[in-house]
């Protein structure tokens, strides 16, 4: 779904868009009982959504066929993760390493999409009429190119599921919309996308709730470090009065 809006809106309107995966992430993380439901953690959500509705309101290129696309393909995305997070933090199913749970859910997603593409592509076809394979050469550099994207997807997936198995999913996501940022700033230099005012507000409101996400979630360590250190040190003051006690 997230590939075939491409062909409706831009891509930094499908970015943008896209960047409400953090919403959804929350919602399956309460669902499923992953995270607990915080005033702040639910207000800092809220105000990505509207930085997201901002940049739907300044769309000037607005496609409801691309945006139904895109915003179904963030919402299975937050389930997605939620799953992952689910399967890699209970390490009784023998998927609690990164590499393992891919080996595991890879062929599945292969036959999924080798059987989607078969139906709604016909790649074959394809194939046989696009100038990426019209001669040895044009078609070793798209193989090369596929096979280098493929590399990076490899790379970065199981990055990302190393990543939820130390934090979780709401990190994940949260964490993710800096690359979303980047994307955007690449099709405005590469591709000539053109952002309104609205757009560009509502980026910033969104990146405004990165932050303080992120300014939330070290806070919150830095609680569970000293709550910690607060036991180690009645601990030992335990043994230490019950070692004088003894003498």
């Amino acid at each position: 779904m997230a590939n075939a809006s491409l062909m409706y809106i831009t891509l930094s309107f499908y970015t943008m868009i896209k960047s409400s995966t953090p919403i959804w992430v929350l919602i399956f993380a309460f669902f499923f009982r992953l995270e607990k439901p915080r005033m702040s953690l639910i207000l800092i959500i809220g105000v990505i959504v509207v930085g997201v509705v901002l940049t739907v309101a300044g769309e000037t290129q607005f496609d409801l066929t691309g945006f139904i696309l895109v915003l179904s393909a963030a919402v299975m995305s937050g389930l997605r993760w939620s799953l992952t997070q689910m399967l890699l933090q209970k390490d009784q199913l023998g998927m609690d390493n990164p590499v393992a749970t891919l080996y595991y859910i890879s062929p599945i997603m292969f036959v999924i999409m080798s059987i989607l593409s078969l139906v709604i592509e016909d790649p074959f076809v394809q194939f046989a009429s696009s100038e990426f394979f019209n001669d040895f050469r044009s078609g070793a550099i798209t193989l090369m190119m596929a096979g280098g994207g493929g590399f990076l997807a490899f790379a970065m997936t199981v990055a990302e599921f190393k990543l939820i198995k130390n934090t979780g999913t709401v990190t994940l996501s949260v964490a993710g919309i800096s690359k979303e940022i980047v994307v955007i700033s690449l099709s405005m230099m590469i591709f000539g996308d053109r952002l309104t005012f609205v757009n560009l507000l509502g980026l910033l409101v969104s990146i405004g709730g990165i932050m303080a996400y992120n300014y939330d979630k070290i806070r919150k360590l830095q609680q569970s470090s000293l709550s910690s250190g607060d036991y180690e040190a009645l601990g030992a003051l335990g043994r230490h009065h019950k070692g004088d006690n003894t003498d």
